[in-house]
C-alpha cells in the first residue's frame, strides 16, 4: 500500500515556486491497469483528452494558440516552441465567435490568445506515447507537437484575454 502525500507547491520551470494545485482525486481515478487513456475529441479545433484527473506539480504560463495546419490547440511560451496539449477528463473542444478553444469542467471557455496559468507536466511524446499512458485512436496533436513537447494539463490556474 502506497502512501500519497500532497504537496502545497514545486518549483516552476521559470523559478520561483509554482502556484498551489488543487487536490487531486485517489489512484483510482487512473484507469484499468495505471494506465492514463487519452483520445481525440472534435474536428476543429481537434483536442487530446486523457480520462483521469490525477495532477502533477509543474506550472507553464502561455498563450494558447491555434495551428490551422493540424486544427489543433497549442501553448507557446517566451523562447520555447509552441507545445501539444492533453486536456483533463471533461474537456470539449468548442468555437466562439470564430475563435477556437475549448470548454474546461469548472473553468469555462478558454479561448485561442488567452493567456494560461497551467499545472500539469511536461512529457516527451513523439510517434509513441510515454510510459503510463494508452493511446486511443488517432491523437496527431501529439505526435505532431514541435520537438515532441507535450504538456499534460492537471488543472488551470489562471485565464486572462
Amino acid at each position: 500500500m502506497a502512501l500519497l502525500i500532497p504537496l502545497a507547491a514545486c518549483a516552476s520551470l521559470d523559478g520561483g515556486v509554482a502556484v498551489t494545485a488543487s487536490p487531486t482525486r485517489q489512484p483510482s481515478d487512473v484507469t484499468a491497469n495505471g494506465l492514463d487513456h487519452v483520445y481525440a475529441v472534435g474536428r476543429d479545433p481537434k483536442i487530446v483528452v486523457r480520462s483521469s484527473t490525477l495532477n502533477f506539480l509543474v506550472a507553464a504560463k502561455g498563450e494558447l494558440t491555434y495551428n490551422p495546419a493540424n486544427r489543433c490547440l497549442e501553448l507557446v511560451r517566451p523562447g520555447s516552441p509552441p507545445a501539444g496539449l492533453v486536456w483533463p477528463k471533461g474537456t470539449t473542444p468548442t468555437q466562439i465567435n470564430g475563435k477556437r478553444g475549448v470548454a474546461v469542467p469548472d473553468i469555462g471557455n478558454i479561448l485561442q490568445g488567452s493567456s494560461v496559468d497551467l499545472v500539469g507536466g511536461f512529457e516527451k511524446w513523439g510517434k509513441s506515447a510515454p510510459f503510463g499512458y494508452r493511446v486511443d485512436g488517432d491523437i496527431d496533436c501529439l505526435s505532431h507537437a514541435p520537438n515532441g513537447g507535450v504538456f499534460v494539463i492537471g488543472s488551470v490556474e489562471k485565464v486572462s484575454v
